[in-house]
């Protein structure tokens, strides 16, 4: 092969391996494209973040610029129309002057022709029949011809002048007279009202973005106060609250809301302080005593019986109790939640009552317990969640009333309310205690025992379930006399 042959072979392929390389090139450029334009557009859109006054103002100035440029279109083009229809006039008046002088004796008054031609600013000419010109006062004549004007009437049209048209006897023929007047005046009344009207404009709009940012600054004032304080709000400290002085608008609202929420907030997150709290402290006693027990058997229970059935029967009392207050804090966490359903359906609350009598005469032979129930009443709802309810009004009953003492339940109608009264001859519960009975870990006498008062959740878990059935509790109590709780139910259908 010769060097010629050789050396075209290497451009061939220095060319095919530089243009595979500029495709793959291109190739990259073109799949990363898309990426970096969204990368861009978002790093603009994270730069030129604008404030609301910002926008405000901008959109503010937009729509009065708007506003201005239409009543300026429309002011400019009123006045423009003004001045053609005055001209016009003016040369209609003028034509008809003319048309008289000429008409006289038929002759073209040369003179007074010019001289009325000069004092009026206009133009004559006089055409013949035929179109020709056969007098006129302007030495430079116009070039254009009517055919070529923008007509505005069948007498008048316009190019730079206004052109009046009419017709006169000159000798034995008809000629045709036009008059015409050049713009130029009008035009520049109409660029001197055109541009006082741009300065106004111009100057209405900076001061109307100059003092509607302030005003929008002012106003939103309460915003950034609100931003600030929102910052400085924390977990641990939820006391700070939003200044509603100054504001006297729909922000005053949405402050007054924003403080609202925050004492919910707050009520809530002091509930579940306190909620955790009592719930460790309550857990904390029988895991106490687990352990001692335990303690006691590995060291030395383990040989004697009384001290190993002592310590099992301890450990099982603390399981139990452990037990059945998870269940309760369970049962709590789902309320709260909005996890428990109620299973509703119509039950005859006749059975119910009795079915409760009956069982707690069972588990109690200690109280006197009495039922009555008047008419058959039957309520919707879930017979199993009203059934607890009733049996810790109960349990608290048989809690506090002395032995021997009298417990009572009363089912009654009155109009279309079902009203259950359990009144016992307890202790009673003191004025200053009742407003608090049914929050959770609530004791009223703060010195009873465990055995006997429980953890103070039953009350709150019976509050939840009647209030779920659109019911209410009452609570009347005397110290040293007993208590009465009355519960109202809506009553579904009477016999």
């Amino acid at each position: 092969m010769s060097k010629a042959g050789q050396f075209a072979r290497i451009l061939k392929n220095v060319v095919k391996f530089v243009s595979t390389l500029l495709l793959q090139v291109v190739r990259l450029i073109l799949a990363y494209i898309p990426q970096l334009l969204r990368q861009l557009f978002k790093a603009i859109n994270v730069r030129l973040r604008f404030s609301i006054t910002f926008k405000t103002t901008v959109t503010y100035a937009l729509i009065f610029s708007t506003i201005l440029l239409i009543l300026g279109t429309i002011l400019t083009s009123s006045f423009g129309v003004f001045l053609l229809y005055q001209t016009n006039k003016s040369l209609e008046m003028n034509s008809q002057v003319i048309t008289g002088l000429i008409s006289t004796d038929g002759t073209i008054p040369d003179d007074q022709v010019k001289n009325y031609a000069v004092i009026e600013a206009i133009a004559v000419i006089i055409f013949d029949e035929q179109g020709g010109i056969i007098y006129t006062t302007d030495p430079h004549p116009p070039t254009s011809t009517a055919a070529s004007r923008t007509r505005l009437s069948p007498t008048t049209s316009i190019d730079d002048s206004l052109h009046y048209e009419t017709t006169a006897k000159l000798a034995d023929s008809i000629s045709k007279i036009e008059v015409s007047k050049p713009l130029s005046e009008e035009v520049g009344y109409l660029v001197g009202l055109i541009a006082a009207i741009t300065f106004g404009f111009l100057l209405a709009i900076i001061l109307t973005i100059i003092i509607g940012s302030r005003a929008s600054r002012k106003m939103l004032r309460p915003i950034d106060n609100m931003t600030r304080t929102a910052k400085s709000i924390s977990v641990g400290d939820l006391n700070t609250r939003l200044d509603v002085v100054d504001s006297h608008d729909e922000l005053k609202e949405l402050a007054e809301t924003f403080n609202e929420m925050l004492n919910r907030i707050q009520t809530s997150f002091d509930q579940q302080n306190t909620f955790v709290s009592d719930a460790s402290h309550e857990l904390r006693t029988p895991l106490a005593v687990i352990q001692g027990y335990a303690n006691l058997l590995q060291r030395w229970g383990k040989e004697d019986k009384a001290v190993l059935q002592e310590s099992l029967d301890a450990i099982k009392s603390e399981a139990d109790y452990m037990k059945e207050l998870v269940d309760k804090l369970l049962f709590l966490a789902s309320t709260d939640k909005k996890q428990q359903k109620l299973e509703t359906a119509p039950f005859s609350l006749n059975e119910l009552v009795d079915e409760v009598v009956k069982d707690s005469r069972i588990i109690d032979s200690q109280h006197d317990i009495t039922g009555e129930v008047n008419g058959i009443i039957t309520v919707e709802g879930d017979r199993t969640l009203i059934k607890q309810a009733l049996r810790i009004f109960l349990d608290n009953s048989i809690k506090y009333t002395p032995a021997g003492g009298l417990i009572d339940i009363n089912c009654s109608l009155s109009g279309d309310k079902a009203v259950i009264t359990i009144s016992d001859t307890g202790p009673g519960i003191a004025a200053e205690d009742l407003p608090y009975i049914f929050n959770r870990f609530y004791k009223a006498d703060k010195s009873r025992t465990r055995e006997k008062g429980g953890a103070g959740l039953g009350l709150a878990i019976a509050s939840w379930i009647i209030e779920q059935h659109h019911g209410i509790i009452k609570v009347e109590s005397i110290k040293n006399e007993g208590t009465k709780i009355i519960t109202i139910l809506p009553a579904s259908k009477v016999q």
